[in-house]
This record gives structure tokens, C-alpha cells and sequence, in this order.
């Protein structure tokens, strides 16, 4: 899978200030994704489901500092209370939705795709318009496709 537009590398011990600042861990696919290429934009970024075009992947978040609107701590806090609990953000769609990682079981590691159309911001967020992709991110991403 090739990436454009990736930021710095990052280091374990990145990792490590990132989880702690988060407040938890990361799928272990998902912290080998920031250390090879840390955010960036899919040559390829279509993104099928059940065997049709759904979306497009915009840019995965880096690790670069909360000035920054693509990184990975900035977007996590401010989805806080727009995505559940137990999914973090790690990528947006040009048209406001995110893609999310599962955290929690019986799903960890898998792809999820929070649609902001449908986010309850009347209260407690829900997951009625999260829809799964993937099982993995290593899944997820070898399953992008050409999305003109």
C-alpha cells in the first residue's frame, strides 16, 4: 500500500507518549501503520462495502503535535462525545465522516465508519451509524481501491 504526504517517522517511544496521553493502548497493526508511514494520504482510497463504492478515505492521522488538525491526539479529543467510547479516529472522508479502530471487544483492531449524518448530538453518542469495513487495518487497507 503506498502512502503520500506522510509525515516525520516516529519512534516506539512516540508511541508510548501517545497511548499515554490517549488512555490506552493501540491495536498492535495500528502503531506498525504509524511507525511505517505516521498519517498520510492512500494512492489509493477508495473504500468498498459489500461489494460497492462507500466512501473515500481523505488522510489517515499522524503523530505531529495538537497545532496540528490531522493529528491523531487533536482529532481523538475532538470527537469526545461525538464518537462513542471504545473507537478511536484515525482517519477522515472529504465529505466529514471518519473512519474509526475498534478498542474494544468483541471487535478490537477492526475498521469502523462513524457517519457524521448520523451521530446523535443530542446526547450520548450511539452506534447506530457506525458500520463496520474490516475485521483489521491491515485488511481494511488492502482492501482499498482506485477511487475514481
Amino acid at each position: 500500500m503506498e502512502f503520500i504526504e506522510t509525515y516525520k517517522p516516529i519512534s516506539d517511544s512516540d508511541l508510548l507518549s501517545v497511548e499515554s496521553a490517549l488512555g490506552f493502548k493501540l491495536p498492535d497493526d495500528y502503531k506498525s501503520f504509524l511507525l511505517k508511514h505516521n498519517g498520510g494520504r492512500p494512492v489509493l482510497d477508495g473504500v468498498c462495502y459489500k461489494n460497492e463504492h462507500f466512501d473515500f478515505v481523505g488522510y489517515f492521522y499522524a503523530v505531529r503535535g495538537k497545532a496540528y488538525h490531522d493529528d491523531l491526539i487533536r482529532q481523538y479529543k475532538e470527537h469526545v462525545g461525538m464518537i462513542p467510547l471504545g473507537y478511536l479516529s484515525i482517519a477522515d472522508s472529504p465529505g466529514g465522516d471518519a473512519f474509526c479502530i475498534s478498542l474494544k471487544e468483541p471487535n478490537i483492531g477492526a475498521i469502523f465508519h462513524w457517519d457524521h449524518e448520523e451521530a446523535n448530538y443530542d446526547g450520548e453518542p450511539w452506534e447506530y451509524n457506525m458500520t463496520k469495513l474490516a475485521p483489521s487495518l491491515a485488511v481494511f487497507l488492502t482492501e482499498l481501491r482506485d477511487g475514481d
